[in-house]
This record gives C-alpha cells, structure tokens and sequence, in this order.
C-alpha cells in the first residue's frame, strides 16, 4: 500500500511541477493532432530506424541511407569524418548528451564515436572492437554501457569490459537502461536483468518475451514493453535513494513504446496502429495490455511506425518505411459533432456553458472541454441569448426560453399551410434589444414581438435593405448595417442615427462590446468621436470578413476573421482605438494552429463565443473550434541559429574560424538556420554583417542572406532566431570571413592610381601652361616681327634722310667761314642732328630682336675694348654644341654675368690667358670664364665683392647655379650652368620638355 502511495504522489508532483514543455493533449484524436509528413519526395531519409535530438535542436535520423539531421525544413545529409572509409557510412545508433555531443554507432564495424557541437568527430572505441550498438546509457561515474548484437559491454576507467555468462548475463541483449534511482537494468532475448553493482554481476528479475525494450515513466518507474503489453517494474525496496533528473528529451528514440513527459503512453503498435493512452489511466496501474474501447479514443489512425521520440518542445515523431511523421496539439481544439453542413450559432445557457445548434439537421450540442460533445433533447434551427443572458432555442412552433430558474415557451406566429394547418417557421435570425424580441424566416420576414404581440417589420421605422443587426448595449438599441453603406442606430425611439461606413465594404458582423464594432470583407471600424474609423493592421487581410469578436476577462479582444483567429491584447486594442492610423498588434492563429476554414459568414450570426471557464467556441467553414484563451499553449524553448554555409562567387565554404575567401569575391550569400521543430514555417529571423549593416535586418522566414559589391576587409555575420512564440535565440550565431584585396584593391595601388592621377592632372596643368606659353611666345614673335619692321623702316627710310640731310647741312656749314655766325649757328643744330641719329639707331638696335650669338657679342666687345687698355693679355673665346636661341629673358643677365667675370680677369688677375667657353649642351647652358692669374684672395665679409655678390644675383633671378673658385698664383675660374628648359627658347627644346617650361 506504501508502494502505490508513493508512485501515485509521484505522479501527482510529476503533473504539478513545471516542466519546460508540455506533452501532447491525450484526449484528442490522433486524426484531430497536427500531423506533419515528410516523405522520400521532400527529402526524407527512408527506412529511419534510429533517432535523437541534441540540445541545438537538431533532430538526427539514420538508416540505411545514412545518417542525416533535419531542421525542421529541410534535410541535410551528413557523412561522418572518414566518410571514404565504407564502414563510417552507415550509422545503425545515435544518442544525444546533455553536454550537447552526439553518440553514435556504425552498422559496419560497429565501435562509437562522438560528434561534438563544433563538427568534430572522436573515436571512443574504433570501429571492429565494438560490435554495431543498440542501446547506450551513461552511468553516473562516467562509465557508459551498451547492449550490441554481440552483448552487454562496459566502458571503464578507458577500458572496454564485456559482460557475458561469468557475470550472469546471457549472450544476446537487446537494451539498457539506468533508472531514475540509479539502477542499471538490461532486458536480454528472454529475460529482465538488474545489476548488483556491489557484486558486479546482475540477476534475472523476470522472463521477457522476444522484442522488449526498457522504458521510463515521469514517477521513476521502469516498464518493459512490447508489442502485446506495457508492465512496469517494481520500484526499489524502502528506504528509497533520491530520484534523478529525468532524461532529457531527444535522448534517443524507442522502437516499441515510450511515456512523453506528461506520462501518456505512446505506443507503435496497439496491437495494430498507433496509439496513445491517457496518463490517468496508466498511473494506477502496472500493466497496459492492448487497449480497446475508451482507451482508443485518442487512435488509432492507419500509422505504424519504426521508431518514436519526443522532442524538446513536446513533440512526437514517428518514422515510417516512406519517412518522417510529427504529431503536435493544435492551439485551436477541432469538435466533431456531425457530417452535415457546418453553419452553427453559437450561445451560452444560464450556467456559462456553450451550445451549438446546426439548422441543417436542427441538432442542438452541449459543449465542454473536458468531455465530448452531447446532444440536446430539444431540436432547434439556432440559439442565441436575449439581453439578460438566458438562452433562446429557436424551433419551429415557439421559442424556447431557458434561464435558472426554469424555462417558457414563446409562441411564433401562427402561418397555415397548404393544407390550412399551422406551419412551422423555419428561424433564420434571433435577437433581443432588450425591448423587442427581433425574428426573421422566409414566411414572416422581420418581426418583432413587443408588449407580448407580434408586429410585422412595416410597424417599425427602420431602414431599407438591412443586411444585419446585432443589439446594442443600451436597452431598445439595435445596430443595423445597411446595403447603402451606412451603419443605423435604431434607438427605443424608433429613431435612425445613421453613419457613414464604405470603408468595412460589404458588412459581416456588428459587435457591441466595449465599443462598437463594425466588420466588412474590407476590414474593421470602430465607432469614435460620432464617427466610424478604420483600424489599420500589418496584413490587411486579418482584418476582413471577421463575423465574431469577444473580449475575455482581462479585456483582450479575440476576433474570428477569414485569416483565423486574431487575439489583440487590451493595451494595444486601446492604442489603435485611440489613434487608428497606429497599426494594429495582434497574433494570429491560423492554420498551423489547427484553425479549420474560415468564419463562418453564410447564417449571418456572431461566430465567436466564450463560455464561463474562458473557453472560446468559433463556429468556421471547418467546424467547430475551441481555445483555451487561459491557458494557450506556448513553446518557451528558444530556437539555436546556426551558420550553414558560406557562399561566394558559386563556390561554398564551411563556417569555420579564421574563414578567408578568395581575393576579389564581391557577391556572397550565407545560409543560416535554426531548429525548431513546432513551427519551423513560422521561424523568423533577424541577421547583420558588421562592417555593412548598421542594425539588425528583419528578413522574415528567409534563411539566406546575401550582399553584393563586398569591399575587401574582415567582417562578422551574425543572426538570431524567433520561434512562433516570439522567444528569441538565447544569442545569435556568428562567423567571422575575411576578403583579401585583390592588387587593384591594395593601398599600394590606390596610392600609386592617386599619384598617377595627380600626375595627370600636373601633366594637364603643364600642358596648359605651356599653350598659353606657346601663345604668348607667338604674340611676342608676332610683335618682334612687328619691331623689326618698325625698326628696319626707321633705318632703311627715316634714319637715312636724316643722314643725308645732315650729310648736306654738313657740306654746306664746312662751306661757310669757320668765324662766320651763320656757321656758328649752324654748328649746334648740326650736332643735336647727329645725336637725333644716334639715339634713332639706338632705338632700332632695341627694336630689333638679339641675334643667337649676341652674348658672344658682347663678351668680344668687352674684351676688344680692355685688351687695349691690358696689351699682354691673350684673349680665346670657343664655343661647344650648336648655338641656340637664348630665351631673352635670360640673355642679359648671362651677358653681365660673363662681362663681370671677364672684366675682373683683365682688371685684377694679371693673367696672361683667359678663356671663355660657351655650351650649348642637350641639357644644359654653360659659361665658363677661367684665367691663369694669380687668383684670389679671400676677403673680409664687409670688404666689398660687389661685382661678385652681383653675379651671384643676377644667376639666381635666372635659376642658374654659379661657381667661382680660384687657386693661389694658379688662376680662377667662373662658371654658371643654367638648365635647358629655363635657358633655351621654347621653338629649340624637344616636345617632352616644352611640356615642363614654366
């Protein structure tokens, strides 16, 4: 008795205490479950016979066709390091960790080897010195055993043991199992064994049956299964060791039956189809046969399975010989009540509970969440509640009315019939504004029942084509929407209020809650401020065709739409009320979520309903729909992103660190995932390249990013995962890549590309100035020209008349007496003549051009005009390289340069030689002055030298570098050099240096 007791409180801490997930509903019917296949077509590996999930999420599947993981989306083949090696192909046995690493066994060779997080694969035992495992448990000293088709072994202190006759273990063992409290059972071909860890041995506990595994309950206890029954072990004798944290889901996959985390029995086969067996009904007990009658409510359907497994998220999978199948609850509860044509109305009785009526068949349904549908003894066309709440049941003769305290009967009005008896009405519409009881049918039209008399809708004043109406909160009130795109209030009064309402387009449901409501296949209004506003959403479409709306107990509104099942929490209703251009928050509930169809709009009728315990019931084109608007299933467990691949320029790449692509990639794309395994279609995910994006990118379902135009440079893509919950990755994924520079892309290039361009543009800028130079030279040859003409006129014509003018009044003065006063007169006259043709002469000499070899000149001149004063001194003057045309800004400045130099030769050096040289090299003017005097001696620094301190100005005006040295009693010498490019006219120099002249 103390057993049981234990094991029922057991079960009863193993429901209360939280759990990071919640199993599937055992109650409803497998056909009612969201099942998801996954076939050969979509990429599903066939034959699966061994599962597991690590803790990233990934779900591992292996057989025959090897070993893969899936996502949830897709499928990913996946060959082991050493895939070259034939027998690592095929994985018979993964197991999954906590730690994260992945377990696995290879049907050739056997042996087992771990796959860590990162990608890298370890041998534990090398494949050929363990047989192919079936079954692995992890001991809490680090010890690990497996049953392997050639029997039990143990992996301790890093060496393999083998567990055979000696120690009581028979040859052939087919699983192994370390229990909640510690101990170690292993269930052979005949037998149940448990290990005396003090022995060393074990001990047979029970006969097995062929085909048995181990499995474990949430209350600890262990059962054998197979494909006949289900029997739970005995637990330990008293006093008990403390219970182990479970094992983690994904452990590993069963091929008989497991408990989910909730204790509800899974089974492959029962005895024929999968099934599952509600875990009140197994807590109890210690045997589970094969389940008939209600224990099959929750299946069976036409699925056998290979393998099973619960995920993470409460999910169960099943393989089959095609694929892959997962079974999750549905947050929106399917009701089956009959076959016919889904049109219900919906209303609640005096005690909060829900009813359903079907006018096709005029059945009327009690609704409850904790027990199937039940049928009301009183048929009817509709229900719906009067202003006070009581239910109104809608039949043929009367109207039932049912409150707390009893019920009545309403009579209809009386219509005979073809054979003059009263007809039965067929209700198409019941609604009660508190004044007047509001009925519509084929024969009667609308009527309306006030002070106990039924009054034909010509007694009242209201509006022309009314397509429905819903009462309003105020006694005598009644919302109508009109064919003419107006909402009418219709007041106690008998008084219109009309509002103008095109933007809800044709209407599908009036709602008078908190607020009015209006709803159209063109979206929602709410009436605000005496005027109908349209409220905005993301998807406009969640807003359209929505035929009910309730709000629950803490003022969140539930809107049943033709895209699903809308919930808006209070403060955001309140917000897009009060501002309806502020787009609507909501989440939706949709086909993922078990929604079936669409609402219902054909009975006109308010589709949505809740009932006292917070249910609420939708009447939909598929049916009846229940949700839990209290206690809504939710997946906390966060989705793990994952980096998949590099891709750049058609070539893939592994993430891995210090991931380099080649130099000049510019157009990448990165795959990424992550799994989640509920409601893979509905992950979203958020991604950034630092280096590119300033902030995160909201890419919605999209699991590949790309970029284009990629810079050289180290970048760091991150993403993250939201599941359909909204729980973000605990911290996104990341991989760090670099791009190298291409040798166009170096700093060295653009450097060299910036300095070419800056040489061009210098080049430009020289080319310019040397137009303009080359212009100005021709402006000035033009007006040399122009001088030369002047000044030959002037000394072939003028200059020559004066002269022979002055030739004549010379003969005609020497004519006259010397004392005679007509000479003297004439002797000033003649003589300011003469200096008149002088100056006349000089003035043509300026005009006039200087000839190439004027410095020449004027170095012969000067030295023609001292030589007489200086007799002994011998005077050469040479000349190297063709002459050319000195630039006439520099040629006086050289002329004095060189008259000075040879004016201090003859003056001061008392030389018997000097020499003057002039070069006219490619490169280069020289002059050279150089004498054999006695040289000169060094002189104070306020001793003079002007002549010298005058050459060296007039050199540098020019740009020309001057020498002067000299050697005691051995001479000195003067020499300036001035570049081509300032020394020669432009018309002398080659193209490449007219391009330099400045």
């Amino acid at each position: 008795m103390a057993s049981r007791f234990f094991v029922l409180l057991l079960a009863l801490l193993s429901v209360l205490l939280p759990t990071p997930a919640r199993a599937l509903n055992p109650l409803t019917p497998l056909k009612d479950y969201h099942r998801a296949s996954w076939l050969t077509k979509d990429g599903a590996p066939p034959e699966i016979r061994s599962m597991a999930q690590t803790a990233d999420g990934w779900l591992w599947l292996t057989g025959p066709s090897g070993l893969y993981r899936f996502d949830g989306v897709r499928f990913e083949r996946y060959l082991p390091s050493g895939a070259g090696d034939l027998s690592r192909r095929r994985v018979s046995m993964v197991r999954a960790h906590p730690n994260g690493d992945l377990w696995l066994s290879y049907q050739l060779g056997g042996g087992l080897s771990v796959l860590h997080p990162n990608g890298k694969l370890d041998d534990v035992i090398a494949p050929g010195k363990l047989p192919p495992v079936t079954a692995l448990a992890f001991d809490t000293n680090g010890d690990f055993w497996s049953a392997t088709v050639g029997g039990l072994f143990r992996y301790h202190a890093g060496k393999l043991q083998h567990y055979g006759e000696a120690q009581g273990m028979p040859k052939e063992v087919l699983d192994v199992r370390i229990d909640r409290y510690g101990r170690l059972w292993v269930a052979s071909t005949l037998a149940l064994h448990l290990y005396d860890r003090g022995a060393d041995r074990f001990s047979s506990v029970r006969p097995l049956i062929l085909n048995s595994e181990l499995i474990e309950s949430p209350d600890g206890r262990v059962w054998t299964a197979n494909f006949s029954e289900v029997a739970a072990v005995p637990p330990p004798p008293e006093p008990r060791p403390t219970m182990r944290a479970a094992e983690a889901a994904g452990f590993g996959s069963h091929w008989i039956a497991r408990f989910d985390r909730d204790g509800n029995l899974w089974r492959l086969q029962c005895p024929e189809a999968f099934c599952v067996i509600p875990a009140a009904e197994v807590t109890a007990v210690n045997r589970v046969g094969s389940p008939v009658g209600a224990q099959l409510r929750a299946g069976p359907v036409i699925s056998t399975g290979n393998v099973i497994i619960e995920d993470r998220e409460g999910n169960i999978w099943t393989t089959t010989q095609e694929g892959l199948d997962r079974y999750r609850d549905n947050r929106l509860q399917r009701i089956s009540l009959s076959d016919t044509r889904n049109t219900f109305t919906l209303a609640t009785d005096a005690a909060g509970r829900m009813l359903a009526s079907n006018p096709y068949n005029k059945s009327v349904w009690r609704l409850r969440a904790d027990a199937a549908p039940q049928i009301e003894a009183t048929p009817a066309w509709l229900v719906a509640n009067d202003s006070t709440g009581a239910l109104l049941l809608g039949g043929g003769r009367y109207i039932e009315r049912r409150t707390a305290g009893g019920s009545e009967q309403i009579a209809l009005p009386e219509l005979p019939g073809p054979d003059g008896k009263p007809e039965s009405l067929v209700l198409m519409g019941l609604t009660d504004d508190g004044k007047r009881l509001w009925a519509v049918s084929p024969r009667t039209g609308l009527i309306a029942r006030v002070d106990g008399q039924w009054l034909p809708r010509a007694k009242f004043n209201l509006p022309q084509q009314i397509i429905l109406g819903a009462a309003g909160a105020k006694p005598g009130h009644l919302w109508l929407a009109c064919a003419d795109a107006s909402i009418v209030l219709f007041d106690e009064n008998d008084q219109q209020t009309r509002y103008p309402a095109a933007m809800i387009g044709f209407p599908t449901g009036i709602f008078s809650n908190a607020d009015i409501v209006a709803a159209g296949d063109q979206g929602l209004a709410v009436l605000t401020n005496g005027a109908f506003r349209q409220l905005r959403a993301a998807d406009p479409e969640v807003l359209q065709d929505v035929s009910g709306l309730a709000v629950d107990a803490e003022g969140n509104h539930w809107l049943n739409g033709g895209k699903g099942l809308l919930r808006v929490r209070r403060a955001d209703w309140q917000a897009s009320v009060a501002e309806p251009t502020l787009p609507l928050r909501y989440q939706l509930f949709g086909v993922q979520d078990g929604y079936a169809g669409k609402a219902m709009l054909e009975n006109r009728h308010p589709s949505a309903k809740l009932d006292k315990d917070g249910q609420l019931w939708l009447a939909a084109t598929g049916g009846i729909l229940r949700i839990d608007t209290r206690n809504i299933r939710r997946n906390d467990i966060a989705p793990v992103a994952k980096v998949s691949g590099v891709h750049g320029e058609a070539q893939r790449y592994d993430p891995q660190p210090g991931l380099q692509l080649p130099a000049g990639t510019q157009n990448i794309d990165i795959s990424y995932t992550a799994a989640s395994l509920s409601q893979p279609e509905s992950v979203r995910f958020q991604y950034r390249l630092q280096g590119t994006d300033r902030d995160w990118q909201d890419v919605g379902t999209r699991r590949t990013a790309f970029y284009t135009n990629m810079a050289p440079g180290a970048y760091r893509f991150q993403v993250r995962a939201m599941n359909e919950d909204g729980v973000w990755s605990a911290q996104p994924a990341s991989v760090d890549f670099s791009i190298p520079p291409t040798f166009t892309q170096t700093l060295w290039f653009k450097l060299a590309c910036f300095l070419a361009a800056a040489l061009a543009l210098y080049l430009l800028y020289l080319y310019r100035l040397r137009v303009v130079t080359t212009r100005l030279e021709e402006r000035m040859e033009v007006r040399l020209a122009e001088r030369e003409r002047i000044a030959r006129a002037l000394h072939d014509t003028f200059l020559q008349t004066v002269q022979g003018v002055v030739l004549r009044l010379d003969s005609a003065v020497d004519a006259l007496p010397d004392d005679s006063a007509a000479r003297k007169s004439l002797a000033p006259v003649l003589h300011s003549a003469r200096a008149s043709i002088n100056e006349g002469r000089a003035q043509v000499q300026d005009l006039r051009s200087s000839p190439a070899d004027e410095v020449e000149s004027v170095l012969r001149e000067v030295a023609a005009l001292l030589a007489a004063s200086y007799p002994g001194v011998a005077f050469t003057l040479a000349v190297d390289g063709e002459r050319r045309a000195l630039r006439s800004g520099v040629i006086d400045e050289i002329s004095e340069i060189g008259r000075e130099a040879v004016r201090n030769a003859y003056q001061h050096a008392q030389a018997l030689h000097i020499e003057v040289q002039l070069g006219y090299e490619a490169q280069q003017f020289t002059l050279l002055v150089r004498d054999d005097g006695k040289g000169m001696a060094p002189a104070p620094p306020a001793s003079g030298h002007w002549g010298l301190v005058g050459m060296r100005e007039r050199a540098a005006r020019i740009g020309a570098a001057l020498e002067i040295a000299s050697t005691p009693n051995q001479g000195s010498h003067v020499k300036m050099a001035l570049s081509a490019h300032r020394a020669y006219a432009l018309k002398t120099l080659p193209w490449w240096r007219r391009l330099f002249r400045k």
